[in-house]
Parts: C-alpha cells; sequence; structure tokens
C-alpha cells in the first residue's frame, strides 16, 4: 500500500470531528480539575471519557481492518500504537526527570525515578494503586509521573483487546460471537468495578480488571449498526446535548472525595456513548457543531501532547511556588498547553506518519524497545542522582527523618491493609501490675517509642493495640470507603473487647484528628458532632469498666511534607519555604479539641495529655529543634523526636496513676 494511502487509512476512522471534540472536552475538565478551578470537583472523569473513546476508536479500526482484509495484522496495530503513544511520552518522562533533577527533593526525586521506571515498563497504575494503599508510603499526590497511570491502563488494554476481536470475528467468524464477548466482559469487570470501590482500596480506580468496562461500553457502541436505528431527527439531537450534559454534570456535582469508580461512573461513560453515537448520525447538527468547532479540534489534536505535560507542569509550579494560587496553577496549565502544540509539531505527529515507519512497521517496534531503554536508563539515573543527593553532609539528617517511624515491629504488631484482627505485642515487664495499653491508629504508633522507654526505666508492661488509618474512637474517617470502614469498625470492637479483658492500668490512646479540621475535610461533608459523639462512644466503653484513659492532644497538622519542604530549603537558597514552620492556628485545630473534650464530658477518669507546648510556641509550629527532624511527613513525629518527649510523657503519666 503507498504511504499516502497507508497514511490517510491510519487517519480514517480515528478521525472524525465529534471523536476529537470529545478528546479536546475531555482533557480539559481534566487541567481544570487539577488546576483546582471552581466548579470542576470531579473533573477527573475526563479520563473515563477517554477510556470509553479509546475502546470505541480501537475497536472500530480492528473491525473495519478484519471485515474489509478478512485478516487483521497485529504487528501493524502495535506499531500504529507505538508510534502514536511511545514517542511522545518518552520524552515528558525524560523532560521532567531532568527538571525534576533541578528543582525537587531527594525523596521526591527517588518517587519520580521509581514511578517512570514503572512507566517506561506500562505498570505505573499497578505502582501507584501499591503506594496510593501502603499507609507509609510517601504521598503520590506530588509525583510528577501520577498522571501516567491511565495510559498504562490504556496501553495494557492495547495488548489483549485485538485477541479479543480476533477470538470473536476471526475464529468464530459472527458479529454476534462478538457483541457477546464484549457484552461479558464489560458486564463482569463493571461488577468488579462496584464491588471494588464499595470495599475501599485502591484497586477499583487505577487497575484494568475495574476499568475495562469502560473501553467495552465504547467497543460496543461502535457495533450498533449505524442507519438502522428509526429515531427523529429531533431525539438525536436531544441525545447528543443529553450526553455532553452528563459529562459536565458529572464534572460538576461529583465531589473529589467520592468513592469512584463505581456505579457513578456510568453517568460520564454513558454520556460519553451517547455524544458518539449521536454525534456519529448527525456529525453536522446538535452538538456536531461545537464538538466540530475549530478550538474544540485544536484541543482534541493536542489532547494527549497536553495531558502528558499539563501535570508535571503544574506539580513543579507547586514547588518552586509553594503557596501557587488557582490563577497561577492555570497559567501553569496555560504554558504546558504551548509546550504540547510545540510536541505535538516536532515530535508527536512527524513520528506517527514517519513514511519510514509507515512502510516498515517493524521499525516501529524496533522504536518501541529503544524508547523504554531510554525511558528506563532515565528513571535509574534519577534514582541513582537522587541517592547521591540524599547522602550529602546536609541532606542525612532530613533522609534519615523520612524513615523514621517508630521502633515498634509494625509487621508483627500493626494491623494492616484489610485485616481486621486486633494484634497486640508485649513490651517491657510482662509480670509488672502496672499496664499501660496503647490504643488507637498511627498517631498511637508516633508515641510507642517514649513509652516503650517508660516501661522499660520503670519496670511496667506496655501492651500495643493499634492499626493504621484506624483510630481508636469510633468514626468513619472522610474518604473511607465502605470496606475499610467496616474493618476498621471490627478491630476497633475486637481491640476494646480485649481491652476490657486486661483491664490495664491507664489505656492510651493516640488518633489522628487534627486534619478533621482542615477546611477540605470540613466542607467534604464531615462534621465534628460526629467527631466528638464517636469519641464518646468509645470513652464510654472503657469508663464504664472502671478504665482510666488517657486521651493524647493530636499532634500538629501541617498542609505540605516537611521533610520535603526541608529538603528544597537546603537545596536552593531562593525558596520561599524558609524553614517550614506555620501558624499554630493553621496546624493545631482548637475546635477538634474542644469537640473531643466535649465528647468526654461527664465521664470519669478521662484524663487529655497535650505536648503541643513541646511543638509550637505562641504563634509557631516548629519542624526542627535541637537539630532534630519533629515530622517525617506532614503530620506524625520521627520517633527520634518522639524519644526527646519522654520525659514531658512520663511526667503526665505518673500523674493520672497518681
Amino acid at each position: 500500500m503507498p504511504v499516502d494511502r497507508m497514511r490517510q487509512s491510519d487517519r480514517s476512522f480515528a478521525f472524525r470531528p465529534v471523536v476529537e471534540g470529545l478528546r479536546g472536552l475531555a482533557v480539559l475538565i481534566v487541567v481544570l480539575f487539577h488546576c483546582g478551578i471552581p466548579g470542576f470537583s470531579g473533573g477527573f472523569v475526563g479520563v473515563d471519557v477517554f477510556f470509553v473513546l479509546s475502546g470505541y476508536l480501537i475497536t472500530g479500526l480492528l473491525v473495519a481492518e478484519i471485515q474489509k482484509t478478512s485478516r487483521l495484522s497485529l504487528l501493524h496495530f502495535y506499531a500504529r500504537r507505538v508510534r502514536r503513544l511511545l514517542p511522545a511520552s518518552a520524552l515528558t518522562l525524560v523532560v521532567t526527570l531532568l527538571i525534576g533533577a533541578v528543582v525537587l527533593a531527594p525523596q521526591e526525586l527517588t518517587n519520580a525515578g521509581r514511578a517512570a521506571r514503572a512507566t517506561a515498563l506500562y505498570v505505573s497504575n499497578i505502582f501507584f494503586a501499591v503506594n496510593a494503599a501502603d499507609y507509609f508510603a510517601a504521598d503520590v499526590k506530588s509525583n510528577p509521573m501520577l498522571h501516567t497511570w491511565s495510559l498504562a491502563v490504556e496501553e495494557q488494554f492495547y495488548l489483549f483487546w485485538p485477541l479479543l476481536i480476533l477470538l470473536g470475528l476471526r475464529l468464530w467468524r459472527s458479529q454476534k460471537a462478538l457483541l457477546a464477548i464484549l457484552s461479558g466482559l464489560t458486564i463482569v469487570s463493571l461488577g468488579t468495578g462496584v464491588w471494588f470501590t464499595a470495599d475501599g482500596g485502591t484497586f477499583a480506580f487505577y487497575e484494568l480488571p475495574a476499568r475495562a468496562w469502560e473501553f467495552g461500553i465504547g467497543g460496543l457502541a461502535v457495533l450498533l449498526p449505524r442507519g438502522r436505528l428509526k429515531v427523529p431527527f429531533g431525539a438525536w439531537l436531544a441525545l447528543g446535548w443529553l450526553g455532553i450534559v452528563a459529562i459536565l454534570g458529572s464534572a460538576h456535582f461529583i465531589p473529589g472525595d467520592a468513592n469512584f469508580p463505581g456505579w457513578i461512573a456510568l453517568v460520564p461513560v454513558v454520556g460519553t456513548v451517547a455524544a458518539l453515537i449521536a454525534g456519529a448520525e448527525h456529525p453536522s447538527h446538535g452538538i456536531g457543531v461545537v464538538l466540530g468547532s475549530a478550538p474544540a479540534q485544536v484541543l482534541g489534536r493536542l489532547s494527549y501532547s497536553w495531558y502528558l505535560w499539563h501535570w508535571p507542569f503544574l506539580v513543579f509550579s507547586a514547588a518552586l511556588l509553594p503557596n501557587i494560587s488557582v490563577a497561577g496553577k492555570t497559567a501553569a496549565a496555560a504554558a504546558s498547553l504551548l509546550f504540547a502544540g510545540v510536541s505535538y509539531h516536532f515530535v508527536e505527529d512527524p513520528i506517527r506518519f514517519h513514511p519510514s515507519l509507515l512502510k516498515r512497521p517493524a521499525l516501529s517496534l524496533y522504536l518501541a524497545v529503544a524508547v523504554t531503554l531510554c525511558s528506563l536508563g532515565a528513571a535509574f539515573l534519577a534514582m541513582w542522582f537522587a541517592l547521591r543527593l540524599a547522602n550529602e553532609p546536609e541532606m542525612k539528617t532530613i533522609t534519615a527523618a523520612i524513615g523514621d517511624i517508630a521502633r515498634m515491629p509494625r509487621q508483627q504488631c500493626v494491623s494492616l491493609a484489610q485485616s481486621p484482627e486486633a494484634k497486640t505485642c508485649v513490651f517491657g515487664d510482662a509480670s509488672s501490675r502496672t499496664h499501660i495499653v496503647l490504643f488507637g491508629d498511627s498517631h498511637a504508633i508516633q508515641w510507642f517509642n517514649p513509652l516503650q522507654r517508660i516501661a522499660e526505666s520503670r519496670g511496667w508492661k506496655l501492651t500495643t493495640m493499634v492499626k493504621s488509618a484506624c483510630p481508636a474512637i469510633d468514626i468513619i474517617p472522610p474518604r473511607s470507603g465502605a470496606g475499610a470502614a467496616a474493618i476498621c469498625a471490627s478491630w476497633r470492637a475486637e481491640a476494646l473487647k480485649r481491652i476490657v479483658e486486661l483491664r490495664p492500668s491507664i489505656v492510651f490512646t493516640g488518633n489522628a484528628t487534627n486534619y478533621l479540621g482542615h477546611e477540605n475535610n470540613l466542607a467534604n461533608r464531615f462534621s465534628l458532632d460526629e467527631l466528638r459523639d464517636g469519641t464518646r462512644r468509645t470513652l464510654e466503653t472503657l469508663t464504664a469498666e472502671g478504665l482510666r484513659v488517657a486521651v493524647m492532644r493530636d499532634s500538629p497538622y501541617f498542609t505540605y511534607d516537611v521533610p520535603t519542604c526541608l529538603a528544597r530549603s537546603v537545596r536552593h537558597s531562593w525558596y520561599p519555604g524558609g524553614s517550614c514552620e506555620t501558624d499554630r492556628s493553621t496546624a493545631l485545630s482548637a475546635a477538634v479539641f474542644e469537640s473531643e473534650k466535649a465528647g468526654a464530658h461527664g465521664l470519669p477518669n478521662v484524663h487529655f495529655v497535650d505536648l503541643t507546648d513541646r511543638l509550637c510556641q505562641r504563634d509557631v509550629c516548629w519542624t526542627v529543634q535541637g537539630g532534630a527532624v519533629i515530622y517525617r511527613d506532614n503530620n506524625h513525629l520521627t520517633g527520634n523526636f518522639a524519644d526527646r518527649l519522654t520525659p514531658a510523657l512520663e511526667a503526665e503519666l505518673l500523674a493520672i496513676l497518681n
């Protein structure tokens, strides 16, 4: 086939004005969401629109090829995917790591390098699913490669989807068989997504088995017999506009903390299908006019490149300007659009339609190997450079703080992930009559070091009963899925039962609560009345049995990662973070502490322990004290600094015991 005809064939099905316009709409709402533009709290549904479009386009291309030639060339298919996706992605990855090596803190660069390695191997969705689920892992939200998770899902989809098409059309030689296969897969995947969304965790959001139904619905849409549906012209126009309303309505009304995808993802997915079908029937009317307009077509044409570049631009702008406004983020996103245009015209499009690559598809596979090795090399170089930075003398204390959780053997003593088991560990003198039980979440764990030292020096018995992300108080933390909440409730009930049986001298509770006073969480439908009532339910259970309870006031909550801020300040003298201290009123919520005390009002043997004067003075909360880094992230004390608070904590416990 001549090169010109190959180029035309490669564009023919994939290029439809309505599809291009929907691409533009999808990337726009994603970018507006990431910029924090009001009214786009659910802009992440733009990714779902992309998934539907991919299912629609790829299914259409594959079916058309088989129907036209009675065969399917997997070599040509994968060659097209390589030329379309990998060069632009590799360029973004390498440039992002180069800029990150200058801008980011060592730990940030390490995480970016690890994510880039996963991106090069097309498994970054798995990388982020695992790290987002790991309570003790670094926060993934500031990783400049985070957005590549959706590209990994698409690349995994491209691996198996052609085989399904072949199975339906070549082996069984029936479009009905193909419809049955795609329908069955779509239903199973939708059920998987709904189940895991309700269960909590990250699988439903990041993993292909829970997302394949979105591609499947797009594929089923292209198999509908066009022109045979007897639908009035006005109804087609209405269907198209309803589809656009469903997409934009989802972007506006779905809250950022919604359990997603789940059933609610059907709204933007079905809306996309409606817009596709209506637009295909009447491309020059209704939504076709808007989606076919010049601005929508330009955004659609640049959608892939803009999606690649916008997130690194936003991450780096936030790193350079920690207090960047929404307007500043919007400016950064606009700059990334200009960069995307350059990338598209000089990298993406020329390689995609390069005559030599079109003539010899095997060359595209060699290109895939080359760009993959290049991306892997850049990732390993970034991690190597980050390790060098982290081991520089002025960085060592900060680097050590990041992993300084507590001396507690977490594997044996901390109930993690999906386990409701109330694990217990005993320290100190197991036969002592003075018995302390440490009860709560990771903010109880952070007090283990001083409690262990006190127990050992005084000959007391210390028992731990802790579970990450599960507070001792009877509340459902914001953004907890139903499954995770049920597991926490089971763990808490079992732990309370065991504590009552143990009848310790003091039940020492530690809970992450300060963040609940942050405006984002109050806006996300969490009421401090829930905190008050949940605190009371737990304390009533304990005090009704005559037990003494020491309630630790929560440690300050920073709106940024403290070690990252300190490391950036060390690397860059101009960094505006300075000493990384913050206002006491911002880091400590007086309303939260008052709600906890209100929950204990009138109950006997409840004592509140407040050591915040050791962490904050007057109006400022410190991040470094006496050369020691106080926090390992934005809210947990380092084990080393917690050790320094042993004398103060010991005095409080002695006062309670006496």
